[in-house]
Protein backbone atom coordinates (compact mmCIF):
# COMPACT_ATOMS: atom_id res chain seq x y z
CA UNK A 1 0.00 0.00 0.00
CA UNK A 2 1.41 3.25 -0.94
CA UNK A 3 1.74 6.12 1.81
CA UNK A 4 0.16 9.39 1.19
CA UNK A 5 2.47 12.19 1.12
CA UNK A 6 1.53 15.54 2.30
CA UNK A 7 3.21 19.15 1.36
CA UNK A 8 3.53 21.53 4.18
CA UNK A 9 5.20 24.74 3.94
CA UNK A 10 8.99 24.84 5.03
CA UNK A 11 9.65 25.02 9.24
CA UNK A 12 6.15 23.33 9.82
CA UNK A 13 5.48 21.66 13.15
CA UNK A 14 2.98 19.98 14.21
CA UNK A 15 1.18 20.91 16.87
CA UNK A 16 1.32 19.77 19.77
CA UNK A 17 -1.23 18.33 22.07
CA UNK A 18 -1.79 19.04 25.76
CA UNK A 19 -2.80 15.32 26.64
CA UNK A 20 -6.86 16.20 26.22
CA UNK A 21 -6.53 14.62 22.78
CA UNK A 22 -8.98 11.99 23.54
CA UNK A 23 -12.11 11.70 21.73
CA UNK A 24 -15.56 12.97 22.46
CA UNK A 25 -18.04 12.48 25.13
CA UNK A 26 -21.82 12.45 23.95
CA UNK A 27 -24.35 13.77 26.34
CA UNK A 28 -27.24 11.93 25.29
CA UNK A 29 -30.64 13.50 27.33
CA UNK A 30 -33.67 15.20 27.49
CA UNK A 31 -32.26 17.76 30.04
CA UNK A 32 -35.45 17.73 31.84
CA UNK A 33 -35.01 18.62 35.40
CA UNK A 34 -31.35 19.87 34.91
CA UNK A 35 -29.18 20.40 37.75
CA UNK A 36 -26.18 22.59 38.27
CA UNK A 37 -25.20 18.93 40.27
CA UNK A 38 -26.14 17.05 37.19
CA UNK A 39 -23.76 19.08 35.08
CA UNK A 40 -21.05 19.09 37.59
CA UNK A 41 -21.07 15.40 37.34
CA UNK A 42 -21.05 15.18 33.20
CA UNK A 43 -17.77 17.77 33.45
CA UNK A 44 -16.16 16.38 35.95
CA UNK A 45 -16.17 12.99 34.25
CA UNK A 46 -15.22 14.54 30.97
CA UNK A 47 -12.45 16.72 32.34
CA UNK A 48 -10.79 13.09 34.85
CA UNK A 49 -11.16 10.91 31.70
CA UNK A 50 -9.09 13.81 29.56
CA UNK A 51 -11.92 14.38 26.83
CA UNK A 52 -11.37 16.77 24.66
CA UNK A 53 -15.09 17.38 23.31
CA UNK A 54 -17.81 17.43 25.33
CA UNK A 55 -20.76 17.14 23.15
CA UNK A 56 -24.64 18.09 24.88
CA UNK A 57 -27.00 16.38 22.73
CA UNK A 58 -30.86 17.56 23.76
CA UNK A 59 -33.73 15.51 22.33
CA UNK A 60 -36.76 16.65 20.15
CA UNK A 61 -40.14 16.34 22.30
CA UNK A 62 -41.08 13.30 19.41
CA UNK A 63 -38.32 11.44 20.10
CA UNK A 64 -38.53 11.45 24.09
CA UNK A 65 -42.60 10.01 23.62
CA UNK A 66 -41.48 7.70 21.42
CA UNK A 67 -38.98 6.25 23.78
CA UNK A 68 -42.21 6.08 25.90
CA UNK A 69 -41.19 8.78 28.40
CA UNK A 70 -43.47 11.89 29.97
CA UNK A 71 -43.97 14.90 28.15
CA UNK A 72 -41.46 17.27 28.49
CA UNK A 73 -41.26 20.64 28.19
CA UNK A 74 -40.98 22.23 24.89
CA UNK A 75 -37.17 22.14 23.00
CA UNK A 76 -35.62 25.44 23.37
CA UNK A 77 -36.87 25.73 26.58
CA UNK A 78 -34.71 22.71 27.88
CA UNK A 79 -32.34 24.38 25.52
CA UNK A 80 -31.89 27.50 26.84
CA UNK A 81 -32.08 26.07 30.38
CA UNK A 82 -29.24 24.09 29.39
CA UNK A 83 -27.29 27.30 27.83
CA UNK A 84 -27.75 29.03 31.44
CA UNK A 85 -26.83 26.43 33.18
CA UNK A 86 -22.88 26.45 30.87
CA UNK A 87 -22.76 29.93 31.37
CA UNK A 88 -23.07 29.84 34.82
CA UNK A 89 -21.07 26.65 35.50
CA UNK A 90 -18.08 28.15 33.41
CA UNK A 91 -16.56 24.47 32.68
CA UNK A 92 -12.92 24.22 31.66
CA UNK A 93 -13.66 21.71 29.02
CA UNK A 94 -14.47 22.64 25.47
CA UNK A 95 -17.83 21.60 25.02
CA UNK A 96 -20.67 22.20 22.33
CA UNK A 97 -24.46 22.22 22.52
CA UNK A 98 -25.32 20.19 19.49
CA UNK A 99 -29.62 21.38 17.76
CA UNK A 100 -29.67 18.52 14.99
CA UNK A 101 -32.66 17.48 16.74
CA UNK A 102 -33.98 21.13 17.15
CA UNK A 103 -33.02 21.54 13.04
CA UNK A 104 -35.34 18.46 12.89
CA UNK A 105 -37.95 19.06 14.30
CA UNK A 106 -39.46 15.65 14.39
CA UNK A 107 -38.50 12.07 16.04
CA UNK A 108 -35.02 10.97 15.52
CA UNK A 109 -33.85 7.51 16.54
CA UNK A 110 -30.86 6.74 18.39
CA UNK A 111 -29.09 5.04 15.93
CA UNK A 112 -29.15 7.89 13.39
CA UNK A 113 -28.43 10.30 16.01
CA UNK A 114 -25.44 7.94 17.29
CA UNK A 115 -24.68 7.87 13.00
CA UNK A 116 -24.67 11.90 12.68
CA UNK A 117 -22.65 12.35 15.94
CA UNK A 118 -19.90 9.87 14.56
CA UNK A 119 -19.23 11.63 11.66
CA UNK A 120 -19.25 14.62 13.23
CA UNK A 121 -16.92 14.34 16.23
CA UNK A 122 -13.60 12.83 16.91
CA UNK A 123 -13.33 9.47 17.93
CA UNK A 124 -12.88 7.73 20.26
CA UNK A 125 -16.60 8.29 21.59
CA UNK A 126 -17.75 7.92 24.98
CA UNK A 127 -21.90 8.44 26.03
CA UNK A 128 -23.25 9.21 28.87
CA UNK A 129 -26.66 8.67 29.81
CA UNK A 130 -29.14 7.97 32.32
CA UNK A 131 -29.79 4.35 33.55
CA UNK A 132 -33.31 4.89 32.46
CA UNK A 133 -32.05 5.45 28.62
CA UNK A 134 -29.71 2.79 28.97
CA UNK A 135 -31.94 0.42 29.65
CA UNK A 136 -33.95 1.58 26.68
CA UNK A 137 -31.02 1.56 24.18
CA UNK A 138 -30.20 -1.81 25.45
CA UNK A 139 -33.39 -3.29 24.19
CA UNK A 140 -32.56 -2.03 20.39
CA UNK A 141 -31.57 -3.98 17.60
CA UNK A 142 -28.43 -1.60 17.29
CA UNK A 143 -27.29 -1.61 21.06
CA UNK A 144 -24.62 -4.46 19.82
CA UNK A 145 -22.81 -2.70 17.23
CA UNK A 146 -22.89 0.47 19.03
CA UNK A 147 -21.51 -0.95 22.07
CA UNK A 148 -18.72 -2.33 20.33
CA UNK A 149 -17.30 1.16 18.94
CA UNK A 150 -18.26 3.17 22.10
CA UNK A 151 -17.63 3.42 25.66
CA UNK A 152 -20.56 4.20 27.54
CA UNK A 153 -21.08 5.80 30.76
CA UNK A 154 -24.75 4.95 33.01
CA UNK A 155 -25.50 7.58 35.66
CA UNK A 156 -27.33 5.39 38.43
CA UNK A 157 -30.43 8.11 39.04
CA UNK A 158 -33.21 6.15 39.54
CA UNK A 159 -31.76 2.70 40.51
CA UNK A 160 -32.84 0.64 37.62
CA UNK A 161 -30.96 -2.42 37.73
CA UNK A 162 -29.03 -2.86 33.92
CA UNK A 163 -30.42 -4.91 31.47
CA UNK A 164 -29.72 -8.11 30.53
CA UNK A 165 -27.46 -7.33 27.17
CA UNK A 166 -25.91 -4.49 29.33
CA UNK A 167 -24.63 -7.11 31.96
CA UNK A 168 -23.39 -9.32 28.37
CA UNK A 169 -21.49 -6.28 28.21
CA UNK A 170 -20.62 -5.40 31.55
CA UNK A 171 -16.75 -4.36 30.06
CA UNK A 172 -17.82 -2.10 27.69
CA UNK A 173 -19.77 0.50 30.84
CA UNK A 174 -18.97 2.34 33.90
CA UNK A 175 -21.78 3.37 36.22
CA UNK A 176 -21.13 7.26 37.39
Amino acid sequence: MARDNIKVPYGYEMPKSDGRDRGSLWVYDSFEGYTMRDLQRVLNLADERNIARTVFYPLHEETIRRMERHKVAPYYARLNHLRDLLDEADPDVDYTIDAYEGKRKKYTPMDTAFRFLEEKYESPHFIFMTDFTANLFAGYESFEPWIKKVRLFVAADTGLGPHPRLQDYASRWDSV
